[in-house]
């Protein structure tokens, strides 16, 4: 609101002038005029009004806005002063003549107060887009109106709702004092509406919406697809008169959900939310329950409990229920905890077939402690179990982990690999597809580790057929069983001994025996039916990765041209 001084009678007037010639004057009299002053004091405090101009200005003039006390009519401020009863109410926002009387000490006053209103109001145009045919006021051009008295608005220059395009507004501001602005501003009638609402779960709006009377248009948006379940907004595509449109359709939720609540009785410390208290929620969006306060779940007895549901249009309801609390003393019971067998390296199900009960079913929990647990190594261990209410109350459980050294079985293990070749080979394919389908396996789903048992290899295809790890051995053992179940002639080849070991595999297919390993190396070799140049090659250049007895195994193809089956190296 902007603010003007208050301003009085000016200095040069009649009555100032009038009151100098007074000041000028001898103090011959003043004795006899102190004297009379105090006896009209005197009959002031008797209770009748006696009027002193000289002590107070008769006329006050301000400007709209500006705020007036009791004191501003007054030569000397007085800060008690206050209007008299019989004062003209007012109101600095309404320009006019207002009568007041203003008491100050023993003397009341009476003074004309004038609310003038001589500055124009301020605002700033607003440009307008409508679908043609829509109509707005005059108020929907202009925003941020400032101005000390009302300001109505109005069309000096009427627009055209019927024409589309642009088309210049004219509008006036007036205030109460008269003061005028005017403002000018655009009309823009589209064919199309920018923007449309409806309601969530109205389902989708018609081209009506969205198209004025008498245009042809059709959707590109699929809108039966768009969920109108949810609060959103969606950029929806049209054709009208062959031309392309953008629209904004807005889904609102602006209907408070419908909920019914419920008293509870539980126990101390079990945990709570706001929705455990809904027995129904009606809404087409979703509704997310709240405390206005949490309730003091360690209070035992009756409390009041404030919930607050809230709709994804953020139309809120409020509730009230009764939460009543006692104490809980029963421990839970802890059912199907019994002894445990396994092998070496099994995975073992600790909390299968074991539940734990309570007189309270919300807040339990259970632990399995497996600490002093081994899988791997022959033993018999502790597992302990232990359950636990929302009210601290608990239970425990003991019993015994037996680990067994594994013994593999031959049949198990082949059924292993029959389970394997049964997804990667085909009925009727070849021996060399079988071969790379074997390779392609191994190499895929059996990760190295610098780790395994050496001597029973058995043992080592099992680890690489169900723990899909291990190291040179297990890939050649693991080769060894696939081909041998797939019906290929193979052979098991070991390195020379020396500060490293490695072993791969021979195979035959009809034309002589050759080099197969599976193992993963640094540089990523695919050694798949290599000759027996092609492998020494590589083990030269490799620090004699694969140098082997030549005297121990068949004559592998290409091994004449190698120095090593020569006896050259």
């Amino acid at each position: 609101m902007r603010e003007k001084p208050i301003y009085l009678d000016p200095p040069g007037s009649r009555r100032n002038r009038g009151r100098r010639r007074q000041r000028r004057q001898s103090t011959r009299g003043a004795g006899w005029v102190a004297v009379l002053l105090l006896a009209l004091a005197l009959l002031g405090a008797g209770g009748g009004y006696f009027y002193v101009s000289s002590l107070a200005y008769k006329v006050c003039r301000v400007e709209a806005g500006v705020e007036v006390t009791a004191s501003d009519f007054l030569k000397k401020p007085d800060e008690s002063a206050v209007f008299a009863e019989g004062s003209d109410p007012f109101d600095i926002a309404e320009p006019g003549e207002y009568q007041v009387k203003v008491k100050s000490g023993f003397f009341t006053h009476k003074c004309r107060l004038i609310i003038e209103d001589t500055v124009a109001p301020t605002g700033q145009p607003v440009q307008v887009r409508l679908p043609i045919g829509n109509t707005c006021g005059p108020e929907s051009f202009v925003t941020g109106i400032v101005d000390a008295t009302k300001v109505t608005v109005s069309y000096i220059t009427e627009p055209d709702f019927t024409k589309k395009g642009s088309q210049p507004v004219r509008i006036a501001l007036t205030d109460k004092g008269n003061n005028q602005t005017i403002l000018d501003t655009e009309l823009y009638l589209s064919i199309v509406a920018d923007h449309v609402t409806v309601e969530a779960g109205q389902g989708a709006p018609g081209l009506d919406k969205f198209v004025a009377a008498g245009e042809s248009g059709q959707f590109v948006t699929p809108m039966s697809e768009l969920d109108y379940s949810k609060v959103g907004d969606h950029e929806i595509s049209l054709l009208v008169n062959g031309d392309s449109y953008t629209s904004i359709l807005h889904v609102v939720d602006t209907v408070a959900p419908v909920v019914e609540v419920r008293d509870i009785e539980d126990f101390a410390n079990v945990p709570k939310s706001a929705m455990d208290f809904a027995v129904k929620v009606e809404d087409v969006t979703e509704v997310i329950g709240t405390f206005a306060k949490e309730p003091d779940l360690s209070l035992l007895g009756q409390q009041e409990v404030k919930l607050v549901f809230t709709d994804q249009g953020g139309n809120s309801v409020e509730k009230s229920a009764k939460l009543t609390l006692k104490e809980d003393k029963e421990p839970p019971v802890i059912h199907g905890a019994v002894d445990l067998t396994i092998y070496a390296g099994d995975t073992v199900s600790y909390r299968k077939n074991v539940t734990v009960t309570d007189n309270s079913t919300d807040g339990l929990s259970l632990d399995v402690d497996t600490s002093k647990v081994n899988p791997d190594v022959e033993g018999v261990y502790p597992v302990v179990y232990t359950a636990k209410d929302a009210s601290g109350n608990s239970a425990t459980a003991t019993v015994n982990l037996t680990v067994l050294a594994r013994k593999y079985d031959i049949d198990e293990v082949n059924a292993l690999g029959d389970s394997v070749l049964a997804r990667i080979i085909e009925p009727g394919m070849a021996d060399m597809d079988k071969l790379q389908a074997i390779y392609s396996y191994i190499m895929g789903h059996v990760s190295y580790i610098n780790d395994s048992e050496k001597g029973d290899w058995v043992q080592a295809a099992y680890e690489g057929l169900m723990n899909r790890k291990g190291d040179c051995y297990v890939y050649a053992s693991t080769a060894k069983l696939l081909l041998t179940r797939a019906g290929i002639k193979n052979m098991d080849i070991e390195k020379i001994p020396s500060d490293t070991l490695h072993y791969w595999n021979l195979v035959d297919i009809g034309d002589g025996w050759y080099h197969f390993d599976t193992t993963p190396r640094k540089d990523h070799p695919t050694i798949f039916m290599w000759d027996d140049k092609q492998m020494m090659e590589y083990s030269n250049s490799h620090d004699k990765s694969h140098n082997y007895d030549h005297a121990l195994y068949p004559k592998v193809n290409g091994a004449e041209e190698s120095a090593e089956y020569r006896g050259e190296t």
